[in-house]
């Protein structure tokens, strides 16, 4: 691929990547290079030329790659693929509340970011989730912080240096 510029390498301030829960295992990127020529070679020596499109289709899915950030901005997903590239971005002012609850994974937390009647699940380190959490507090002061029971979090306020 192309040397392709993320949105926020110039922004100033903390970005905290999210992390994926599960790596995709070899067998199966193994097992998606294996169908998608199957799917191809399959269209060409058949009738149903239409498997040469899905087979083309997945074989790009298997070589796009997603990067999700949270910055001062908000959250930000930038994806890549080889034809094309897209950016979705929800601001701190449109998210409505962030929840968080424990992972299965030691060390790690996942964050629910609310806004509108979509919500996105993020999974992070705990120590980035505590600085994301204040992060959100000072971007978006009315956003609601809570436990995933529905306890509130209560974000000590800095003390202003004169």
């Amino acid at each position: 691929m192309s040397a392709v510029h993320l949105p926020w390498e110039s922004l100033p301030g903390p970005v905290y990547t999210a992390r994926p829960l599960k790596p995709r295992k070899k067998w199966v990127s193994v097992g998606g290079w294996i169908l998608s020529t199957v799917l191809i070679v399959g269209g060409i020596f058949t009738p149903y030329r239409i498997l040469i499109v899905f087979g083309i289709l997945y074989l790009l899915t298997m070589l796009s790659a997603k990067d999700t950030v949270v910055t001062s901005r908000g959250v930000e997903i930038f994806y890549q693929m080889r034809i094309t590239t897209h950016y979705d971005f929800v601001s701190w002012s449109n998210i409505e509340s962030v929840v968080r609850e424990g992972c299965s994974q030691p060390g790690m937390v996942s964050l629910y970011f609310a806004h509108g009647n979509r919500v996105k699940r993020l999974y992070f380190f705990k120590t980035d989730a505590e600085q994301i959490l204040a992060l959100a507090k000072e971007q978006n002061p009315g956003i609601k912080l809570a436990e995933s029971n529905g306890t509130p979090i209560v974000i000590p306020k800095k003390k202003k240096t004169s």
